[in-house]
């Protein structure tokens, strides 16, 4: 009876043991943002300390100081291709972020040694992948949480931003998305599909290459089968880029009876106001 009472009483004392584990919220929560840019993808890994009334890089880091770039683990930034920050070359991979703030300029450096969380002391710049510098700048809100976002987005690069309290600290990083792209028009169209023919020749137009090039695909995409109104419209507006207001005016007639056909207002007021637009050059 002693063994079986002994025995129950060291049950309950687990049980109650086990409740007694309280989970809570981390001071400095972390944080995982993915972001696609151009054809590759940014991803960033970092924990977000608060500013908590402090005077920041004076009471909680300090100016001229390394930092971890935000709080508990290594903050880490994954480049899925090749980029340029600052116009500085980086190899695809993933890197710590560190940085050295500054009332006048920060300086940013990325380490290939991931485990260092914040004993900056043992920082190596043998590892070191890349450093610059960057201007720091006023913000006139103030941010609570320390943040890194990812922003004004375009086909070949983003700028990564640090914010924290009223500083705002950005960097440029670049990729080269047009040599991706165009390799794999290149490749694609040894048996190239419709789809691909359309896809090669908005390139060329968008990024204002060979018009004549961007001319060709479309055409060969609108020959191949029934085309679509927005298809044909492409090919109105390069010819309306090439000069040849005519026959602009021609297709996009076309378009706008595909439009129609389809009952999709959008493209019927696109051909309307194309034509409205080249009616008089075509005359010329």
């Amino acid at each position: 009876m002693k063994n079986l009472l002994f025995i129950l009483v060291c049950t309950l004392g687990f049980v109650f043991s086990t409740d007694a584990q309280i989970k809570t919220p981390a001071p400095s929560q972390s944080c995982k943002i993915e972001q696609g840019v151009g054809l590759t993808k940014v991803i960033i890994e970092y924990s977000r300390p608060n500013v908590k009334g402090r005077e920041l890089f004076v009471e909680v880091e300090e100016f001229g100081q390394m930092w971890r770039t935000g709080a508990n683990a290594t903050t880490k930034i994954t480049f899925e291709d090749d980029v340029k920050l600052e116009g500085k070359e980086v190899k695809k991979g993933t890197y710590g972020l560190y940085s050295i703030p500054g009332k006048e300029k920060w300086t940013v450096m990325l380490t290939s040694d991931l485990k260092l969380n914040g004993n900056v002391a043992k920082y190596d710049v043998a590892k070191e992948v890349v450093r610059f510098d960057v201007q720091t700048q006023e913000m006139p809100v103030n941010i609570e949480t320390f943040t890194i976002d990812i922003g004004d987005i375009e086909d070949d690069g983003a700028l990564i931003s640090l914010m924290w309290g009223t500083y705002l600290v950005s960097f440029q990083m670049d990729l080269d998305t047009d040599t991706q792209v165009m390799e794999q028009i290149e490749n694609a169209l040894a048996g190239t599909s419709k789809g691909e023919y359309y896809s090669a020749g908005s390139y060329y137009f968008r990024k204002g290459k060979d018009m004549n090039k961007a001319l060709e695909y479309v055409r060969k995409a609108n020959e191949m089968g029934e085309p679509k109104f927005w298809q044909v419209y492409k090919e109105a507006e390069i010819l309306a880029e090439l000069g040849q207001f005519k026959e602009a005016l021609e297709v996009s007639q076309k378009s706008l009876d595909l439009a129609k056909a389809a009952d999709y207002k959008p493209y019927i007021k696109r051909n309307e106001d194309f034509i409205k637009k080249y009616i008089a050059k075509a005359k010329n």
